[in-house]
């Protein structure tokens, strides 16, 4: 079997497979056994029709094919294993030459994890956090929050218009005054005012940090798409694109509503809209390879007791989870995350 392998754009790889007659005919015993348990021979059951009838109902070409779709598929491995490559799409196998009494030659392309050049990574992420902006929780956001609470217990009036319409506006009148009593409407844990101000200034600082990494993160990995050299295939962008068709499936089906309906609102196809979301789709794909490459040069995988930790409790939120698919969604998960927060301490 001769063997030669290309570099295509796009990160593909296509092998050139020569077969010899002598070789292909190692699989003609295979070959015909399978064929004899789907053809049909009047007088014998399936699987014990002699080769001579098969040929004479079917041609010789049907056992021949199926000699040759063996031996393609033990080629595939043998291409893979020598030459170590990392295949992220299924083959596509063009059968170039078959014959009776002659050498197989095919052509297989398939599509292979690219090669990620990375950035002074740790550089650009401290330049990014450097412009992190500072968390102030002032006295006005406090008075914000504490205003709504009090709207919140307000009631409401209607007042009827000429057009019939209604509109429900809150009486003034009945929003509640700040004191202790307001404040230990609350709960237990709020004696005075001013334990319920000290909660919402502690759930507004939490919320401004939260949005502060969101913006860090983002920052960080704008700047390291930005400096990446990859040559991404067209079936990883592909494949990203149906994730986040599948994810807004079920955000549609979650609100009530039809993908179908979705479609019409929207005045778009499906095709469309994997065009319109094809950037975010290769910025997202962008982002876990590199996240995965760092992982690698960093070592800063999850542990499989981490994951372990994380699985009890996510297999006991979610019923009927399956478990193999949960592991390998928490160990992404993990990984990701800690890359981010190597990536927001880099010094």
């Amino acid at each position: 079997m001769k063997i030669e392998k290309k570099d295509l754009p796009k990160s593909e790889v296509e092998f050139k497979i020569v077969v010899d007659e002598k070789e292909l005919e190692n699989y003609h015993a295979k070959g015909l056994a399978s064929i004899q348990t789907v053809v049909e021979i009047d007088g014998f059951r399936k699987g014990n029709a002699p080769e001579e009838l098969i040929v004479k109902k079917y041609g010789d070409m049907i056992i021949l094919e199926e000699m040759a779709n063996l031996c393609l598929c033990d080629a595939y491995v043998k291409a893979v294993a020598e030459h170590k490559i990392n295949p992220i799409s299924e083959p596509k196998v063009t059968i170039t030459k078959l014959a009776k009494g002659s050498p197989l030659e095919l052509t297989i392309t398939v599509s292979v994890l690219p090669e990620i050049t990375l950035p002074a990574y740790k550089k650009l992420a401290e330049e990014a956090v450097k412009d992190d902006e500072k968390i102030e929780v002032t006295d006005k956001d406090i008075q914000d929050v504490i205003d709504e609470l009090r709207k919140g217990r307000a009631k409401y009036e209607d007042h009827e218009h000429t057009d019939e319409d209604h509109e429900h506006k809150i009486d003034e009148t009945t929003i509640p005054e700040l004191n202790d009593e307001f404040a230990q409407s609350f709960g237990e844990n709020f004696k005075t005012v001013d334990d319920l101000k000290s909660k919402v200034a502690e759930n507004l600082k939490l919320e401004k940090e939260q949005k502060l990494t969101e913006k860090r993160r983002s920052r960080i990995m704008e700047k390291l798409i930005a400096e990446t050299k990859a040559d991404l295939p067209d079936a990883i962008v592909e494949s990203e694109l149906n994730v986040m068709i599948a994810q807004m499936k079920q955000d549609v089906s979650r609100y009530g509503g039809t993908w179908e309906d979705y479609l019409i609102q929207s005045k778009k196809t499906e095709e469309q809209m994997k065009i319109d979301w094809r950037n975010d789709a290769v910025k997202r794909a962008m982002s876990q390879l590199i996240l995965h490459k760092i992982a690698e040069a960093e070592k800063l995988h999850p542990t499989p007791e981490d994951v372990e930790v994380q699985l009890v409790h996510l297999m006991s939120q979610i019923q009927d989870a399956d478990e193999e698919r949960a592991k390998n969604y928490l160990y992404q998960t993990l990984t990701n995350e800690n890359v981010l927060k190597f990536l927001e301490e880099s010094k």
